[in-house]
Parts: structure tokens; C-alpha cells; sequence
């Protein structure tokens, strides 16, 4: 009988020891808890870099690089979180990124990261919105010229004149302006004469050519250039030359020059690729400047700015590729070496900010980007 008794006390006792948790269940965290309250950073910046090395996420190393920034005098948990979110390859997670050492100079990378994966996706919305938040880095200036590809695209596709004008008022200095005008001009033309096909009496062509001529001057006053010069150049079609509309055009001195109208635009297409050439290279570091001038003596053309935008393209991969290398090798005394300082940018933020004016005032938002 008292047998029995202690084999039921023993069996209890199993099993109460079963449910209790031993004193070596206390898990990493709980540890780096209790040195935190303690006051022995570090000892438990120690012991969270351990914990991060078996976690291996962008998230572990990036909590030890910012709660223990004082102790990371390597730079082992910011540059491994920074290898972390490289593999990630996520806007959002390079975003993250950004915030933990905001004078950092591998932010650099990281906003060219973003860039890559905004290039990917291609839509005016991603690039607006890379503009926004990065306006004075070269990748500014190509996200610049892709929104100006796509809207010239759009405004090729819907060939009307009215969606032509918008992209030379909206797009300064773009490449595509000089043709903008002249593909306006005959996409009008095209339908005057698909008009003018029909009539059969000098009554009703004197009349089309009075409603240009109204039209012209209407524009005038509005300080419409572009639409002024082109009505005038469509009263100088053959089928217009005998209407006294054309002669009154003959007689007045007030009508607008189409030629001087596209030279002016070409002027200011050079001036405009001037200024991004020399915004450009004060943004970057003297060795690439002395690379870019050896490269692009005299920038006069936009294929000479996309060679300069390649060639910070070129330094950034490089260097990003060291940096890894490194990081993954152990060597993180050889990082800083890797990472050329680049400029603050100044002129190119002035630049992208003169252009986005053009989004920020929703009247004046053009029609190409109904995503």
C-alpha cells in the first residue's frame, strides 16, 4: 500500500517538473533585456550582433546598428544590414535603410538602388515620385528625361497639336521640343486640308483662312506663342496664297516668325543641356569629373548627357560591387576607401525643382499620365 503511495508521489512530481520551465529556457532577447537595464551596452551590443549573425535578417542588423550606434565603431552591423537590404532588393526596405544614418555616404548606393528597381517598373508616377524624394542626385536628371520619353511617346500616339503644345510648355528644354512643334504643325495641317478637301467655292476658303487668322491673333493676345506661329504658318499653304487673309498677312508686321519660334527653342535646348552638364559634374567626385572630361569635352548634344549619366552609372556599380565584396570578406576597414564623396547636388535639385513646378500646380498637370 505505501508503495503504491510513493509511486503516485513520484510519478506527480515527474510531472510537475515537466511543466516548469529551467532557468536555461531564458531566451538571447530576454538576456540582452536584463544587460540593458543593467547599463552594460556593451555587453549586450555583444551578444545582439551574435544574435543577429544566427538571425541573419535586414531587420536584426538594423536594430543593432541603431540602438547600438555608439558601439558599432566597425561599422560591422551597419554594413552587414546594408548587404542585408542590397539582397532584399525592395524600395521600402532601402528606404529603412536611409533612416539609420542619414549623413551616411552608402546612402548613395542605396538611392541608386532604388533608382534601378524604379527604372524596372518605368511608370511616370515612380519616377515623379524619385524626384520628389531625391532631387538632387544625377539619377534625377535620367528619371527627368525617361518621364519626357514616356509623355513624348503619349503625345506622338495621340498626334493632336493641343497634347504637342502641352509637352513643349511643360517639358523645357527637352530634347524632343524642337519636333513637338513641327509634328504639331502637321498634325493640324493634316486637318485642314482634309477641310479644305471638300471646298469648292474662294467664299468658303476665304472664310477657313479668316478663322486661322482670328484664331492667330486670339493667341497673340494670349501670349500663345506656339499656337500664334503655327496658324500663320498654315495660312502660307498653296491653297490659302490667293485669299485676301493671306495678303492682309503679307501687310502686317505683328505676325509671329514660325522659323525664329523653333530657333529660339533650340537656343533653349542647348542652354538647358548646358546647365544639366555643368549640374552634373558639380555633384561628382574629381576623379569621375576628370574621366567625364576626358570622355565629353564639349556637351552640345543629349547623347553626350547619357554618356556622362552612364558613366556615374559605371562609378556606382563599381563601387557597390567593392563594397559587398569587402563586407562579405570580412574586410571593413577597406570599405570607407571604396565609397568616392560625392557632391551636394545643389544645381541639380534647382533644376528638377524648376521642372516639377510644372506638376505641382494642378492646372498645369498635363493629360500624359492617367495611369
Amino acid at each position: 500500500m505505501k508503495s503504491n503511495i510513493y509511486i503516485q508521489k513520484i510519478f506527480g512530481l515527474s510531472l510537475l517538473i515537466c511543466f516548469v520551465p529551467p532557468a536555461l529556457s531564458i531566451t538571447d532577447e530576454e538576456i540582452i533585456a536584463a544587460l540593458e537595464a543593467k547599463k552594460d551596452w556593451e555587453a549586450a551590443y555583444s551578444l545582439a550582433t551574435s544574435l543577429a549573425e544566427r538571425k541573419k535578417t535586414y531587420q536584426a542588423w538594423r536594430d543593432v546598428a541603431i540602438k547600438y550606434a555608439k558601439f558599432d565603431t566597425d561599422d560591422k552591423a551597419y554594413l552587414q544590414a546594408w548587404q542585408h537590404a542590397y539582397t532584399l532588393n525592395l524600395i521600402p526596405t532601402y528606404q529603412n535603410f536611409l533612416k539609420i544614418r542619414v549623413q551616411s555616404p552608402q546612402n548613395r548606393h542605396a538611392i541608386y538602388a532604388i533608382f534601378k528597381l524604379v527604372r524596372v517598373s518605368n511608370t511616370p508616377s515612380d519616377y515623379l515620385t524619385f524626384l520628389a524624394d531625391f532631387p538632387d542626385v544625377v539619377e534625377s536628371i535620367e528619371a527627368l528625361l525617361k518621364i519626357q520619353e514616356i509623355a513624348w511617346k503619349i503625345a506622338v500616339d495621340a498626334n493632336d497639336p493641343l497634347v504637342f503644345d502641352q509637352f513643349v510648355i511643360t517639358f523645357i528644354g527637352a530634347k524632343q521640343i524642337v519636333a513637338a512643334i513641327d509634328m504639331a504643325f502637321y498634325a493640324e495641317k493634316q486637318s485642314i486640308e482634309k477641310e479644305l478637301h471638300s471646298v469648292k467655292s474662294l467664299e468658303l476658303l476665304e472664310n477657313i483662312a479668316r478663322r486661322l487668322f482670328n484664331e492667330a491673333r486670339v493667341a497673340e493676345k494670349q501670349q500663345n506663342r506656339l499656337v500664334a506661329a503655327r496658324k500663320y504658318r498654315l495660312l502660307n499653304l498653296e491653297n490659302f496664297r490667293k485669299t485676301e487673309v493671306f495678303i492682309k498677312l503679307l501687310d502686317t508686321e505683328e505676325r509671329l516668325a514660325y522659323q525664329k519660334l523653333k530657333q529660339d527653342k533650340t537656343n533653349e535646348i542647348a542652354k538647358s543641356i548646358n546647365d544639366i552638364f555643368l549640374a552634373i559634374k558639380e555633384s561628382l567626385p574629381a576623379k569621375l569629373i576628370e574621366q567625364m572630361e576626358q570622355s565629353v569635352k564639349n556637351v552640345k548634344k543629349p547623347s553626350q548627357l547619357e554618356e556622362i549619366i552612364a558613366l556615374t552609372k559605371s562609378q556606382l556599380e563599381q563601387q557597390i560591387k567593392q563594397v559587398n565584396e569587402n563586407i562579405k570578406q570580412g574586410n571593413l576597414g577597406h570599405v570607407g576607401a571604396d565609397i568616392a564623396s560625392f557632391g551636394t547636388g545643389s544645381k541639380i535639385a534647382q533644376i528638377i525643382g524648376r521642372i516639377s513646378s510644372k506638376f505641382s500646380k494642378p492646372q498645369q498637370v498635363p493629360r500624359f499620365f492617367d495611369d
